[in-house]
């Protein structure tokens, strides 16, 4: 099999983490990083024995790329490589608003390459476990809670909490309510800032024409606890997002509990995406449409949250 070529722009901690999930791979060949920090990049490039690139350099080199670039720049660096042909990952958000993801959507329509979101939690082992249980079941949703606790992070300056950490959940919400992931209205959010003028901490309700789900979201907590509940006319399902474990329950009685094997979900992202570069046919989980929807919802909660 021919190897993919491939690149990672922006070298920071989740970029290197990029970095060794395609080292991993035997059918990748890891052609260099791309990072406006001279001497940082030299030493990443040394560590993973690659070549520090310049954006100019990307094209005609690289089959492929991870966006790993501060959430402002995702439009503009994605929109560059879209339109040189270069397939591309970009990590969450897509964007900074709707109109924005939307036109990375239309680059990557009219010259034909693939568009992956990180929207990394529909990747986890557990969720995926919860949504084909929906499925074989033949269960919907009817009330979904869930609670995302993080502490702060330094490296993130240019998203309030709700586009930092409440975008995982809304994006798995749309996933698992399929044709009423369009349908979904906010119906209120409410948020507290420590300092500035993003909001570190929200709560969001929102509903669909069959199902209520509440959003709750902070990173100013002393602990990380991040936990999905759907609830079912018949059973409610608890998923750790964390351990990938999927507690069900049935008249408040535990029925079972899974033990599939813990995987990264940041790997399982890279394979579907490299897989997606491969076999065009295969349907993108985390399309650039699905995340340009998702973006709507993001930018309503902020919209209450901010009262624009």
């Amino acid at each position: 099999m021919k190897p993919i070529h491939v690149a990672v722009v922006g070298a920071g901690q989740m970029g290197v983490n990029h970095l060794k999930a395609y080292q991993k791979r035997e059918d990748v060949h890891v052609v260099g990083i791309v990072d406006v920090r001279s001497g940082h990049a030299d030493d990443i490039a040394r560590e993973f024995n690659c070549r520090v690139l310049s954006m100019e350099d990307l094209k005609g080199s690289v089959d492929a790329v991870s966006v790993v670039t501060p959430s402002a720049t995702h439009a503009k660096v994605g929109r560059y490589l879209l339109e040189q042909g270069v397939h591309c990952l970009i990590e969450k958000p897509l964007a900074m608003d709707l109109n924005q993801c939307k036109a990375l959507v239309d680059v990557a329509s009219k010259t034909n390459t693939t568009l992956v979101v990180g929207h990394v939690e529909e990747y986890n082992n557990g969720f995926r476990y919860l949504k084909d249980a929906l499925e074989r079941n033949n269960e919907k949703p009817e009330y979904i809670f869930c609670e995302r606790l993080n502490h702060g992070s330094q490296r993130i300056v240019d998203a309030d909490v709700v586009l930092d950490l409440m975008i995982h959940d809304l994006g798995c919400v749309v996933d698992l309510m399929g044709g009423d992931g369009r349908k979904l209205q906010v119906l209120n959010a409410t948020g507290y800032s420590r300092g500035g003028n993003h909001a570190d901490t929200a709560v969001a309700t929102l509903k669909s024409p069959s199902c209520l789900i509440t959003l709750q979201a902070s990173r100013i907590c002393h602990h990380r606890h991040r936990e999905f509940s759907l609830h079912t006319k018949n059973h409610s399902y608890f998923l750790n997002y964390m351990s990938q474990q999927v507690s069900v329950y049935r008249d408040g009685q535990l029925t079972s509990q899974t033990n599939h094997p813990w995987m990264s979900p940041l790997e399982c992202e890279i394979d579907h995406f490299l897989h997606c570069i491969r076999d065009p046919a295969v349907k993108v989980l985390t399309s650039g449409i699905k995340a340009g929807l998702t973006m709507q919802y993001v930018e309503e909660i902020q919209n209450k949250i901010y009262k624009r």
